[in-house]
């Protein structure tokens, strides 16, 4: 255990203690002159300035107090000075149910502080009035969170490209929950031609895979919203599952790569993801990959790692995983594949050594697309999703700004203490130099918000320490201190994908941290706030509470 590690857990247990006070704490801690001053980075409210495309998901509260899933994508519109305008899609069956084109009145409103950091709040014409806490990477991407004192989820915001036409092919990506509130996952891919659409599809529907769920075919269409309003599609298969054989989006376009999808039918699903344009098979090198579910009894997993790719149908070698098993945190374990095969587009791979915590060999499907290589578990075992990511630098520039989101699950209630909650991070920090052992210098400073459902927490200061591997394969630690957060800090595990974009998996434990856990994966990314500068687009899963699943955190 590292020394920041040992710091974090004497901590704990008084912030477990003291937390069912933490709401009536908010709003004096959060405007008491002890705030972390932020970081200069030259931004400022006019770096959100134009059309953005807007995407949360995550968990809120029903009338009864009990977690249900949500999702929220649209379109804001902001004028450099701290107003909003725009439309959202909110589907939210445990609460308000499906509510789309939902107008943003006029007191909608941001505020950027010179770190890239922004608050803000989304009211809608009908359907309440929505927190945000975010962070810019740029003029044209940044990474939010919900935070208000009913629900948190993490997202992204986007600048939005005029788009007026369609063509070729797309892989994509879509997560969240089926009428029963279980996690649900589909990736696949279509080609589109004069709206119409042809391809395959595959379903991971609370570890419910197999025969009637993968490898369908997949028609339907595609239809562009005009001026860059939501469009709409349909997804038809031959799925066993009724619930899953029609379904209906709205789809709102980022540019003609990127498209952002959410469910809209009024199933009770709750999906919603992303589709990029389809690559048909994989280039040799070393990927990086996060991915995030539940196992097979029902508890929350987070995976990431590295491989190396030896030819075009995804074959892997020198794989090297990371995982945390609903607090059990296991480092490095090898695994390469047994088997795997591509066919327009669609790859299957059977894995040796990989595991969600079983004995048992899993079986995943991959769409290449160039927001990575989009996968999900379609084995009876578990249910993991998210993607792998060619690898293009094995470090990150250490110097700078650093937009940071982190979104999963803890095992301590807010309010009570006890039970799961959803936990979702927006932060901001500086790097300096590597450093090699938690020893060192501190390396990372900078300001995190976090919002454990029900209860967000006051601003904290960010300090920790990162160390990369010594053999330079992209893989590395962090340790950091977060005073006012629900765990007092996190331990991550990270991987580079180029040398402004990381992504991570949190191994906090029930080892490590004294009985509490956290189980969430997210990234972080370069900021420049002098330029509007391409960033590089990735899928991001994220975990989703279970139903009355507490126990299922707890076992370990």
């Amino acid at each position: 255990m590292n020394p920041l590690a040992c710091t974090k857990c004497a901590g704990r247990l008084l912030m477990a203690l003291a937390a069912i006070f933490s709401i009536l704490l908010i709003a004096g801690c959060g405007s008491s002159s002890s705030a972390p001053t932020p970081n200069s980075g030259g931004f400022s409210d006019s770096n959100l300035s134009g059309t953005y495309v807007i995407s949360m998901s995550g968990t809120d509260l029903d009338s009864n107090g009990v977690p249900v899933p949500f999702a929220i994508v649209g379109t804001i519109t902001a004028n450099g000075k701290g107003a909003i305008t725009g439309t959202i899609d909110i589907n939210d069956p445990g609460n308000t149910g499906v509510n789309l084109g939902q107008t943003l009145g006029s007191n909608s409103s941001y505020n950027i502080t010179q770190d890239g950091r922004g608050t803000g709040t989304l009211t809608t014409t009908s359907a309440g009035s929505f927190g945000i806490d975010f962070v810019l990477t740029s003029n044209s991407h940044g990474l939010i969170t919900r935070f208000d004192p009913v629900g948190t989820g993490s997202g992204t915001i986007d600048l939005q490209t005029a788009v007026t036409s369609l063509t070729g092919s797309y892989a994509f990506s879509l997560s969240g929950a089926d009428s029963g509130g279980n996690p649900l996952g589909t990736v696949g891919a279509f080609t589109l031609s004069s709206n119409s659409i042809t391809g395959t599809e595959d379903f991971n529907d609370d570890l419910t895979s197999g025969d009637g769920y993968t490898d369908l075919t997949l028609s339907g269409q595609v239809v562009l919203g005009a001026s860059g309003t939501s469009g709409t599609a349909q997804f038809n298969t031959n799925a066993v599952n009724g619930k899953l054989a029609s379904l209906g989006f709205d789809v709102w376009v980022i540019d003609s790569t990127h498209l952002k999808f959410i469910e809209t039918d009024g199933t009770l699903n709750v999906l919603s993801g992303d589709a990029f344009t389809q690559v048909t098979s994989f280039a040799p090198g070393q990927e990086v990959f996060t991915l995030a579910g539940v196992d097979g009894t029902g508890g929350p997993i987070v995976a990431g790692g590295y491989a190396t790719i030896t030819d075009a149908n995804g074959d892997l070698s020198n794989g090297v995983e990371d995982y945390n098993d609903a607090g059990n945190a296991v480092l490095q374990k090898p695994f390469s594949t047994s088997s795997s095969t591509c066919a327009a587009g669609r790859c299957q791979s059977a894995l040796n050594g990989f595991t969600n915590g079983s004995g048992n060999q899993l079986t995943f499907v991959v769409y290449p697309s160039s927001g990575g290589g989009l996968a999900l578990e379609i084995d009876s075992f578990g249910l993991l999703q998210g993607a792998a990511y060619s690898q293009t630098a094995t470090s990150f520039t250490g110097s700078g700004g650093y937009a940071l989101n982190l979104s999963g699950l803890n095992n301590l209630n807010p309010v009570t203490a006890t039970g799961v909650g959803e936990v979702d991070n927006i932060a901001q920090f500086n790097a300096s130099a590597p450093d090699t052992s938690f020893s060192g210098p501190i390396n990372m400073t900078g300001t995190l918000d976090e919002n454990d459902i029900g209860a967000p927490q006051p601003t904290s200061k960010l300090s920790g320490i990162y160390v990369p591997d010594t053999n330079a394969d992209g893989r590395g630690s962090i340790s950091s201190n977060n005073s006012k957060t629900l765990l007092t800090g996190f331990t991550l595990q990270y991987y580079v994908v180029d040398s402004s974009t990381v992504v991570f998996i949190d191994v906090d434990s029930t080892a490590l941290d004294g009985g509490a856990a956290q189980v969430a994966l997210g990234t972080f990314e370069a900021q420049s706030s002098s330029s509007g500068a391409a960033h590089r687009a990735i899928s991001m899963v994220r975990p989703t509470v279970r139903p009355h699943g507490a126990a299922t955190f707890q076992r370990k």
